[in-house]
This record gives C-alpha cells, sequence and structure tokens, in this order.
C-alpha cells in the first residue's frame, strides 16, 4: 500500500517538474508555521498561516499541499500515508483518506477553537480545544463526540503513552489523565499558577510540562504530584519532547527562539542556540533518529542531528506580503509590500537587500522608467523616488492622503498616479508639485493607469470603473465595460489594445484604446490580481491561490502554468522576453525562466528594388520547436509564413520594412527588421533649390526632394560637383563667371527619369559705382540722387547727415529729405552675392537761403543795391497792406537786423549788414515774404 502512494507521489511530483519547469520557487515560504508531525522516518507535514507542507525525504525537500479552504492550521496529524486530520482556526476539521489529494468536512460539535490532534490508532483520535473542549472519534476522523471532562479551560496540548494511557494540560495550569484512549478523564492540580500549553510522557509515570513564564514542572507519579524545575527565564515555553530511544535527553522550545536541553531527565536544563529569534512554536522527533525539527514563524525551520544540542537553520522566508514587483533586467528587480518594504536584488532573487522605510503602512506599486530612477507609492499619500537603485529615496508631497495604487511614468519628469477616492494625480517635475486632475468620480477606488502613447490612456478601478484620456491625461471620461467588478491591473499589448483584469476571474479587451471592452474567457475561476503582456501577443495573468496563466494569442487562449504553490499572487513583471518573477504573499518570490528564440542576427535579401515579389531568409540554425514569424510593412507575405524562407509581394513604394522574429513555446523572440526601399519609375524632381546668383569660386548648396530608394546625377556648365553626387544635396564650386545651368535627373531599379534644370548667374565683386548725380547744393527740401544701375548690385546709401532717405535704398536711385544745414556727404556702396565693391562719395552743401524762392505775387518789394558792397540796403514796398513784421536772418536762420515799422512808410533802410548772404523776412497780418540780399 505504502509503495502504490509513493509511486502515486513521485508520479504527481514529476508532473509538477514536468510542467513547471518555467517557474520556480526563489527563497522559501513566509508563513507562520504552527506545528510539524512526522507519520515515519521520511514523511513529515508542517502547517501553519494558510500553508500545508509535506516531506518525503526526512525533511531535505518540502512541497505545498492544496488546502481545502484558506485558514491557518493551527495542528496536522496523520496515521499513516494516507489517512490525516487538519484542525483550522475557528474551529475547523478536515479529514483525508488519500494523503491530502482531497479533504472532507467531518461531523463534529462546532463551536470552539481547537487546539492540538492526537491519533492514538487508525480510529481512535483525540482533539483539544478551549473551553473544556474534547472531541473523540472512533472511526478514523469520519464523526466526532464531544467528550464531558472536569475542567472549563482551554485544553492545549494531548500526550499518549500507549494506546491508553494519555494525559493534557489546560490554561489553568490543571493535569487531565485518561486510562482509557480519551473516554474519561480525570484531573489533577499542578499546583502552579500558570498557564501550561505543552505536555510530554517518556513513560507511565514520568511526564513534562511546560507553560508560560518559563514554567517547567515534573512529575514521576504519574500525575499525582509535580515538582518545579527551574528555567533560569521567565520566557513562555511552548512545547517540550524527549527522546523515545534516549529518555533521559529532552528539549523545550519557547519564544525568542528558545530552545533548552536536558541530558538527564530534568535535572537541568541548558540553553542551546537555535539559530532564530522567533517563537518556536511546535517540536518534532523524526521516528528512529535523533533528528529534532522544530517550526516557528517567519517559515523558520530549524533542525538539529543530536537531540537539540545544536541546530541548523533549514528554512527561513520573509514574513510580510509582497504587493508591487519591477524587474529592469533579467536580475535585477524591485519588490515593495506592507509596513514600508522596500526590498531590492540584481541576482534574481538569491540575495535579497532590504532598503524599507520605517513606517507602518503599505506600499502598493512601484514604476522605474530605467534599471536605477523609480518611483514607490503607497497607503496615506506615500510617494517616494530614488535614482540610485533604491540606496537612497527622496519623500515626495502629493498633497493628498489617499491611498496612492497606481503609477505610470512617461520618464523621470512627467508621470501620473491613482488611488483611492478617484485620485488622479499629474507631475511634470520628477514629483517635486503635483496637479490633481478631476476624475469625477471621488466615491470610486482607482487601481491601475497605462498609457498606449503620449496622449491615449486608461485607467481602471472598482465597480467596472474605466476611464480613458485623448489629451494626455488633463481630462478623463468614464466608459462601460458592462459591468460593475472590480478591475485590479492592466496591461497594454500595442498601440491599441490592452487587457484588465479583475477580482471577480472576469477578463476584460479592448483593441481601440479603451472606447470599446469585450469579455474574454480564460477558464479559470479565480480572482486575478495582476498583469503583464511581453509583447502583442504573449502575456501572463497572476491570481490567488497560486494561480499563474499564459497566452500565446492576445488572449483568445490561456493555459495555467505549474507553480506547485497555493498561496496568493499579487504582482508579476518580466525583465526581459526569458526571466519574469511573481510576487505575492507571506514572502512569494517566484521565477520564471523560458528561453525564447535568439534573436536573429541578419535577413538576406533585396533592399532597394521596384515594386515586384523578392525572396527573403534567415540563416537555418536547425533549432526544433522554432518557427518564424515574419511581418511587412508595405507588402504581403504569399509565402513561407512560418519558416526560414518567404516570397513577399511589394505594393507599396516607399521606405518600407521586412521583420521577422523566431517563436517557440516559451514566446517570441527580440524582432529583427530589414529597411527595403519600394520604387517605381523615376518621375521628374521637384524644383532645384539653392541660389541663382553666385560668386564665382566659392561653394553653393543646390537640393531636390528626396525619394528613397532613388540615385541623383547632377551636372554643372561653369562649375563642378565637389559633394553628394548620387543623393538629393549636392555641394557646386562655380569656376567661370556668366550664367550657366546646374541640371539633375533622378535614376532606381525601375528606370531613369527626365532631367530638372536650374539658371544660375555666376559673378564676381561689383565694380566702383558711376559718378553720383544730383544737387550739390540744396535747401531744406528733398532732393534725389543716382548712379548708373547694373544687374544683380544692391545699392546700400548712406548720408553723414542733415536728413532722411526717405526712398530708393537698395536701387541705383536714392531720394533725401534734407533738414539741416551744413555740408554733408552721399555714400553709395555697390552689394552683391560677391560681399561689396567700392563706394562712391558726393558732397552737399544745405543751407536755408538755398532753400528759398521767392514767390510771384502782386505786391511789389525790390532790394538795391544788390548786391551791396558797403552793407546798407534800400527796400522798397508797393501793394502790401498791414505791414507787421520787417527783419533780415543769416543763412544760420539768425535774426541779425530788425527795421522798425512806420505808418505809411514804403521805403526802409537798412544799414551795416555783414558779408554774405541773408534772408530778408517781412510779414504782414496774413502772409510773409521772403527775399535774398547778398552783401560783398
Amino acid at each position: 500500500m505504502k509503495r502504490g502512494l509513493l509511486l502515486c507521489f513521485f508520479t504527481f511530483l514529476l508532473f509538477q517538474v514536468g510542467f513547471g519547469q518555467s517557474w520556480r520557487r526563489v527563497g522559501s515560504w513566509g508563513n507562520d508555521y504552527k506545528s510539524i508531525q512526522w507519520v515515519n522516518t521520511n514523511v513529515g507535514y508542517i502547517g501553519g498561516e494558510n500553508i500545508l507542507l509535506k516531506s518525503i525525504d526526512g525533511g531535505l525537500s518540502w512541497i505545498e499541499m492544496e488546502l481545502p479552504v484558506r485558514m491557518e492550521v493551527i495542528d496536522v496529524s496523520f496515521f499513516d500515508d494516507l489517512n490525516g486530520i487538519l484542525l483550522g482556526d475557528e474551529g475547523l476539521i478536515f479529514r483525508t483518506t488519500d494523503g491530502g489529494l482531497s479533504w472532507a468536512k467531518p461531523d463534529y460539535p462546532e463551536g470552539e477553537m481547537l487546539n492540538n490532534v492526537v491519533q492514538i490508532d487508525e480510529n481512535i483520535m483525540l482533539i483539544s480545544g478551549n473551553n473544556g473542549t474534547i472531541l473523540r472519534s472512533t472511526n478514523g476522523g469520519a464523526t466526532w463526540v464531544a467528550v464531558n471532562i472536569p475542567t472549563e479551560a482551554s485544553v492545549n496540548k494531548i500526550s499518549f503513552v500507549g494506546d491508553l494511557l494519555g494525559y493534557a494540560v489546560t490554561a489553568d495550569s490543571e493535569i487531565l489523565k485518561t486510562n482509557n484512549a480519551g473516554l474519561t478523564w480525570e484531573l489533577f492540580d499542578s499546583g502552579f499558577d500558570v498557564a501550561l500549553n505543552a505536555v510530554h510522557f517518556t513513560d507511565d509515570t514520568t511526564g513534562y510540562a511546560v507553560g508560560d513564564e518559563g514554567a517547567i514542572i515534573k512529575t514521576e507519579d504519574g500525575a499525582q504530584n509535580w515538582q518545579f524545575i527551574n528555567s533560569g527565564i521567565d520566557t513562555d515555553l511552548k512545547d517540550v519532547i524527549f527522546n523515545p530511544s534516549y529518555p533521559l535527553i529532552g528539549v523545550i522550545s519557547g519564544d525568542g527562539g528558545t530552545v533548552l536541553r536536558t541530558a538527564n531527565g530534568g535535572l537541568t536544563f541548558i540553553g542551546a542556540i537555535s539559530r532564530t529569534v522567533e517563537n518556536i512554536e511546535r517540536l518534532s522527533i523524526r521516528p528512529e533518529t535523533n533528528n529534532v525539527l522544530a517550526v516557528a514563524p517567519s517559515g523558520v525551520l530549524i533542525s538539529s542531528n543530536n537531540t537539540g544540542s545544536s541546530w541548523s537553520l533549514r528554512l527561513s522566508g520573509t514574513p510580510s506580503d509582497y504587493k508591487g514587483v519591477e524587474f529592469v533586467t533579467d536580475q535585477k528587480g524591485y519588490i515593495v509590500g506592507e509596513n514600508g518594504l522596500i526590498i531590492t536584488t540584481t541576482n534574481g532573487g538569491a540575495r535579497l537587500t532590504d532598503r524599507s522605510r520605517s513606517i507602518s503602512l503599505p506600499f502598493n506599486a512601484v514604476y522605474f522608467v530605467t534599471s536605477t530612477a523609480g518611483f514607490v507609492s503607497g497607503n496615506n499619500g506615500n510617494i517616494i523616488s530614488t535614482r540610485n537603485s533604491g540606496v537612497n529615496w527622496t519623500t515626495l508631497n502629493p498633497g493628498t492622503i489617499k491611498n496612492v495604487n497606481g503609477l505610470y511614468f512617461f520618464d523621470f519628469d512627467i508621470g501620473f498616479v491613482v488611488g483611492d477616492r478617484g485620485l488622479i494625480s499629474r507631475t511634470e517635475n520628477q514629483g517635486l508639485n503635483w496637479e490633481e486632475v478631476s476624475s469625477g468620480y471621488d466615491d470610486v477606488n482607482l487601481k491601475d493607469i497605462a498609457f498606449f502613447n503620449e496622449n491615449d490612456g486608461l485607467i481602471i478601478g472598482e465597480g467596472g470603473m474605466v476611464l480613458i484620456s485623448s489629451d494626455g491625461g488633463f481630462n478623463w471620461q468614464k466608459v462601460s465595460i458592462g459591468t460593475n467588478v472590480d478591475l485590479n491591473a492592466l496591461s497594454v499589448l500595442d498601440e491599441n489594445s490592452a487587457i484588465a483584469v479583475s477580482q471577480s476571474s472576469a477578463v476584460f479587451k479592448t483593441v481601440d484604446k479603451g472606447l470599446n471592452w469585450e469579455q474574454i474567457q480564460t477558464g479559470f475561476d479565480m480572482p486575478l490580481t495582476d498583469i503583464e503582456f511581453l509583447d502583442e501577443s504573449v502575456g501572463f495573468i497572476t491570481g490567488e491561490n497560486g494561480l499563474i496563466i499564459r497566452t500565446f494569442d492576445a488572449g483568445e487562449n490561456w493555459e495555467r502554468l505549474e507553480t506547485a504553490t497555493f498561496q496568493n499572487f499579487t504582482g508579476i513583471s518580466f525583465g526581459d522576453l526569458n526571466v519574469g518573477y511573481a510576487v505575492g504573499e507571506n514572502g512569494l518570490l517566484f521565477q520564471y525562466t523560458c528561453q525564447v528564440p535568439d534573436v536573429i542576427p541578419t535577413i538576406f535579401g533585396e533592399d532597394n528594388i521596384c515594386i515586384s515579389q523578392q525572396i527573403y531568409s534567415v540563416q537555418d540554425f536547425g533549432l526544433e520547436g522554432v518557427e518564424y514569424d515574419w511581418r511587412v510593412d508595405g507588402g504581403t507575405v504569399i509565402q513561407g509564413q512560418g519558416t526560414t524562407r518567404v516570397v513577399i509581394r511589394w505594393d507599396t513604394p516607399g521606405r518600407n520594412a521586412v521583420m521577422v522574429r523566431g517563436a517557440n513555446n516559451c514566446g517570441n523572440g527580440e524582432t529583427t527588421a530589414l529597411e527595403v526601399v519600394v520604387s517605381e519609375e523615376p518621375k521628374e524632381t521637384t524644383v532645384i533649390q539653392g541660389e541663382g546668383v553666385v560668386c564665382v569660386n566659392t561653394l553653393e548648396e543646390y537640393n531636390v526632394d528626396d525619394v528613397p530608394g532613388t540615385e541623383y546625377f547632377w551636372e554643372a556648365t561653369g562649375g563642378v560637383v565637389r559633394e553628394g553626387q548620387g543623393t538629393a544635396v549636392v555641394t557646386i564650386e562655380w569656376t567661370n563667371l556668366d550664367e550657366h545651368i546646374v541640371k539633375v535627373s533622378s535614376r532606381n531599379p525601375c528606370g531613369e527619369g527626365p532631367t530638372t534644370e536650374k539658371i544660375v548667374r555666376v559673378i564676381t565683386v561689383p565694380n566702383q559705382p558711376s559718378e553720383i548725380q544730383g544737387a550739390v547744393k540744396v535747401g531744406f527740401q528733398e532732393a534725389d540722387y543716382e548712379v548708373v544701375g547694373e544687374q544683380d548690385i544692391n545699392y546700400q546709401w548712406s548720408i553723414s547727415g542733415g536728413g532722411e532717405i526717405i526712398s530708393g535704398q537698395g536701387t541705383s536711385t536714392l531720394r533725401v529729405n534734407w533738414t539741416s544745414p551744413g555740408d554733408h556727404v552721399v555714400q553709395v556702396t555697390p552689394v552683391n552675392a560677391c560681399e561689396q565693391g567700392p563706394s562712391r562719395e558726393l558732397s552737399v552743401n544745405v543751407n536755408l537761403i538755398t532753400a528759398i524762392e521767392e514767390e510771384s505775387t502782386d505786391v511789389r518789394i525790390e532790394v538795391f543795391p544788390s548786391p551791396s558792397f558797403s552793407g546798407d540796403v534800400h527796400v522798397s514796398l508797393e501793394g502790401i497792406a498791414g505791414l507787421d513784421h520787417i527783419a533780415v536772418y543769416n543763412s544760420m536762420g539768425l535774426k541779425i537786423k530788425e527795421v522798425a515799422i512806420t505808418t505809411g512808410q514804403f521805403i526802409y533802410f537798412i544799414p551795416d549788414l555783414p558779408k554774405g548772404l541773408h534772408v530778408l523776412l517781412i510779414r504782414t497780418r496774413t502772409k510773409e515774404y521772403k527775399r535774398k540780399i547778398l552783401v560783398l
């Protein structure tokens, strides 16, 4: 019978190994262990917080078995390889008759917390519990009845010496004894006032009990009397055992890693180094050996091969629940969890470095934009960032105390967070400042966020909440997925597609950036926690109860991958296409290794062609199970898909590509691409761009629009093509003056196109302009100046002062408005593409007198003598009425003589005028008259 069970077990193990090669546990369990029991030398069980482990090699290795329900296993007891009993919290009892492959709930009185189970033989079993509870079964645990015992105290542990004689201890320091296999019980007072937690008898009369505050007591008369043994400590003691082969050697365990050992029947106890500081809950000796194993919280299993004298640490895990994971390479990653937990690894989890924060709140999400720079978020608005792989962290202030559940960053500067009560916040400066974005749903907890590109984004949350944005996350609108299930996580497949998973096991997919969703079937009814796609088709989902499923076809079909665990996974991340990691409760860390095909080094085939059919191939390495996935931009694969050689029909001219990747049962390898320029019969080029007037002996650039796959042949009369022949851009050196032509023609695999030409004038530095023509003596007026104009010359005019240029700049004709007297200069400089030539100048005198023009009127004004050699003049006035003012001004406009007005006088004498040209100003009430006076 045992051989048959062993064969079944090995078959089960081989099934796990054969189908679970891709996932393996890294490290140990972190669950709190409560009990350990050995069926025989090889087969043993450990029970604890949502876990049941089994060993078939004497504790060298352990595998996880599925529990009937999620519970804390308080105690486990197997009578043989098939028949066993589990005690769970909340007073649960489960029974198996097939070695734990299935469990049934027997008929038993419910309502009390249960503490310990012992199997006397294959039929008779006892269970102890709180409030004076002892249950008894006589049919192998199928049914149970309560036994009436003389106490209402909690019965903590039962120990049997044979099939009939047994003892039990209570929390009220009492001893119970039975002589009929637990049918009736007799009560004894230990005489001490501490709770007793465990009891062990080495024979009918000699026994030991341990309890709180370091209590150790011993009886040698079958529990009639008890004596105190000094432990020397006040630590609560949890269990006691003695070696059946050497009944004087015993071991006691307790809180804080306490282990005490006696080799003289309890006369003295000596402390041993246990290799742990956890509370050691239970001890067990492997039958027919001196090997003692003990269990404790945090997945601790310690072992002694000399009945407790020395100890080694066999198993130890991380008790914290992991809640988020991000691997940035196949070996380097970051894990976050409860109580501020942050763990980093650079070797795939073989060694974990604790970078935790001193807070009691959990971290929920982690997102890295590079291998060293990233962000972590958690409850109560906690967001921190690092730029050095988590060695140092910067606390950010998002301005909220809401729980932050999801992160997405485009780079280290720009990112988003989402969280409880509709939280959406955005930063543009590495999280130093945050701007809250309205979700419109303050009563919904948002869980995850992702973007297809810089504009189109998705947010998912509880109650079937899906929000989409098309403006970079500044505004969000709700879309319906047709259900109100709680969505937990999402992953983007490609530029349009994404998949979201839910707490109810439902999975939803969009192929239009979130506008519409359809539910897809996975075939697995389990709450789902996270999702990650490696490309547009290969993806993984994690869930509770050890679930990991995989798809190769973008979610159309799913398969379960064996993990050999029944713990809840909470997150998944891939560092590359071959290696991924899944994390979960109680320090659960799994690594996925499955080698996708290596990147294909080269695609062989033509890369500059006319529209046609072409053959492309990759080297055939003869790899078993590898298919080749070909994709084409601008064409169609018409033959050979899946093989190393394909025929492609090119349909669209332009810069296209043929791409290929290997695929096997692990997924898709990296894509290799070959750019292929596809042409049609060439047409005339675009207009030649470049200077039409150039300088001799200079280099000039000319270009036309570049058409992929096209060569360009350039020619230049009067010049030489120095660079770029064959391309769309050339450099020409112009060597000869005069008018010349640059021309270009195109050609490609389909033929040669027509020629395009451009006329170019080749010039040199301009000569000095001709003499400037124009007035050299002017008054306050506009005057024109010009030179003989030449083609392609830009004439730059300037004046030294006395006026302003009002038109003609750049031409051969200039107009100046003279406004100030004096000697000035008009200058013109010829300029062309070859810089400027020598200038030409003209001197111009500007004064007020020169500007005066004597008006023709009906009045008669005479000045005599004119000119005057003495400085004296007479002025005769006829036809002027209302004379008001007579004065003389010099050429600078200064008044040098004023004449008194006499009514009825028509001739005025003005003496002693200085030499020069002056102005006589005569003014009436309505008009002014000016005359020139020359004094020599």
